[in-house]
Order: C-alpha cells, then sequence, then structure tokens
C-alpha cells in the first residue's frame, strides 16, 4: 500500500540526509555491539576472528565469510563432536514448504497483522527502506531504487514468502553492505545466496539446524561485527556543521534501539533547530 500509493517517497522526501546517515550509522552500532555481546563470551576465537575478517576486507573481501565459516565449523566440530556426529546421521530428504495461504482467513491472522506487523512498520521503514535505498545510492550510484521500490519488493516478498510459511523478510541496509564488504558487486551475489539457501531448504532442511548450531558465537559475533563495521564507515567522510553533527548522532543513538523511532527523533530535532524552537 505504501509502494503504489507513493507514501513511501512521499515520506522519504521529509527525511534529510542527516538522518537517514543516522539511522544507518544506529544500525551499524547496533550490530557492532551485538556482535561483541556474542564476542565477549568467546572471546579468544572472537578477537581472533575480528582480526582475521578485517585483514581479509583489505585484501578484497571475499573469502572472508566463506574462510570465517569454514573457522569456524573447525572449531566447533572440535568442541561438538556430538553435533558433527548428529549432522553425519541425519538423513537427506527432500522437503517442500506447505503453503499457508488458507490460514489467511482466520481471525488470529489478523490480530497478529495489527499488534506484530503494524508494530514492526516504523524499523522496516528505517532499515529496509531509507537505509537501504541510500547504501544502493552510496555504493552503486547508477542503479534507479527510491522508496517505492523498496516497498513493494518487500510488501510482495513477504506476502508471497509468508504464505509458504517464511518469517518476515526484509532487504536490510547491514545485509548488503556485509556482502559488498566481502565482495559482492553485482545482482549475481545474492541470486548465487539464494539458490544455496533454496538448495539447503528444499533437500537438507534436516541438516540446518545442527550445521548452523556449530558456529560458535565467537564467528557470528564477527560476523555482525564485519557487518556493522561496513555500515559505519559509509557515513563518514562528510562535513556537518554543528547542528548537523547532533542531528546525525542523535538518531544514531535512538535508532541503535529502534531505526523508526530514530528517524521521527531525528526529524523533530532538525525541524526544531532550523524554527530555533531549540539551540545547541
Amino acid at each position: 500500500i505504501a509502494a503504489w500509493s507513493g507514501l513511501a517517497r512521499w515520506l522519504a522526501r521529509h527525511v534529510s540526509r542527516d538522518v537517514i546517515h543516522g539511522v544507518v550509522l544506529g544500525l551499524g552500532i547496533a550490530l557492532i555491539v551485538a556482535g561483541l555481546r556474542r564476542i565477549q563470551g568467546d572471546a579468544v576465537l572472537g578477537a581472533a576472528s575480528v582480526v582475521l575478517a578485517l585483514v581479509l576486507l583489505g585484501r578484497g573481501g571475499w573469502l572472508t565469510m566463506p574462510v570465517l565459516m569454514a573457522v569456524g565449523w573447525a572449531v566447533g566440530s572440535w568442541r561438538q563432536p556430538e553435533l558433527l556426529q548428529a549432522l553425519a546421521t541425519t538423513p537427506w530428504a527432500i522437503h517442500l514448504p506447505e503453503p499457508q495461504w488458507p490460514a489467511f482467513n482466520q481471525p488470529g491472522v489478523w490480530l497478529a497483522a495489527i499488534g506484530l506487523a503494524a508494530a514492526q512498520i516504523p524499523l522496516t521503514f528505517g532499515n529496509a527502506i531509507l537505509g537501504i535505498v541510500a547504501e544502493t545510492r552510496r555504493l552503486f550510484p547508477m542503479v534507479s531504487l527510491d522508496e517505492n521500490r523498496a516497498a513493494r519488493g518487500t510488501g510482495l516478498m513477504n506476502l508471497l514468502a509468508g504464505g509458504l510459511g517464511a518469517p518476515p523478510m526484509c532487504f536490510g541496509a547491514g545485509g548488503m553492505a556485509a556482502q559488498v564488504a566481502c565482495g559482492a558487486r553485482t545482482g549475481r551475489a545474492p541470486v548465487f545466496l539464494g539458490s544455496v539457501l533454496l538448495l539447503a531448504g528444499l533437500f537438507a532442511s534436516g541438516q540446518l539446524t545442527d550445521l548452523l548450531s556449530l558456529l560458535p558465537a565467537g564467528t557470528i559475533g564477527a560476523m555482525l561485527f564485519v557487518a556493522g563495521f561496513s555500515l559505519t564507515i559509509g557515513t563518514a567522510g562528510s562535513s556537518r556543521d554543528k547542528e548537523a553533527r547532533a542531528v546525525l548522532l542523535t538518531t544514531a543513538a535512538v535508532s541503535v534501539w529502534n531505526a523508526g523511532v530514530g528517524v521521527v527523533v531525528g526529524v523533530l530535532l532538525e525541524a526544531g533547530l532550523r524554527a530555533r524552537v531549540l539551540r545547541i
């Protein structure tokens, strides 16, 4: 609805560059903090993985995630041999998704839509609409992506995937920043990743839980750190006056908690500073 009515683009026109950069910066910091919390419980592996990731990022980046996952699975197999044994003994079988569309006419669906999905809209707008468009324009200026296209893609993706039993998904700015940092430059990268996930879901769904459980906390923390690091450096390098910095940093601070609320706070703060209601 937001896409086809033009509401997404209209809202985006009222959000300045400083607010958008603040959202992206806040998302990056939130990912770094989440990564550090994971690393805290697995400090040696986590710190070594972060150093390894930064070294690999400086050499093109495309080996970063495969190497981190290979190291993580090796350490996980050593720490949890029972999981490795369970992975080896789980039978391979095709598992097709079960359509969920008939359940959409139940009263509980509308309760969930109002109580859960509606509450998620501000966060999705900040991260998956404003954030992804800003990052795309920065990294790929020749690509014609606007807020309406991002909103339309998000809506159609969830209507289709939700009907097949998938959880809610979005075009996260952090995911794209991590893929680009690790060497992705064209649409072939997400097509390849999607194909791998599709084949894994169809033919190895019984093994996926054990396979992901083998990844230690330190490895997952390092991956989150890389994604957050890639986002935060994208907001650097532009000159700002004191008021613009205040909008940027305040939006970022609130966006660490909730990107949607960060947008609202940033817009209100900027309006107050322009109207001279607030002074710093």
